[in-house]
């Protein structure tokens, strides 16, 4: 099966992401990271054990669609309209905004 074998890979990758992040200096941004790696390697186990329960019988999550799901369009895009200067910093105001993008001025 081409699946399991990529998920061993991954879980290889992620026990080897457990090296780097506990060489991390600071030790809140270390445990953190070092808890997100153990819940994803627990997962990986945690699906291996399921998908090996249920035999080859378990079908791909993924859809394959032969169309976009949503059609792309740049005709819908209108540029937006300026309507003048703000008068805090001098930067050009948009007709869609209330407020100056540049210093927040409203």
């Amino acid at each position: 099966m081409e699946g399991k074998s990529e998920i061993d890979r991954f879980q290889r990758w992620l026990q080897s992401e457990m090296a780097i992040a506990s060489r991390i200096e600071d030790p809140a941004e270390r445990e953190r990271r070092l808890i997100q790696l153990e819940i994803s390697i627990s997962e990986i186990v945690r699906y291996r054990e399921i998908v090996s329960s249920l035999g080859e019988s378990v079908a791909s999550p993924f859809v394959e669609r032969e169309s976009p799901v949503r059609e792309t369009s740049n005709s819908e895009v209108k540029p937006s309209s300026t309507m003048g200067d703000c008068h805090s910093c001098g930067a050009k105001m948009t007709g869609d905004l209330d407020f100056c993008p540049v210093c927040g001025e409203f």
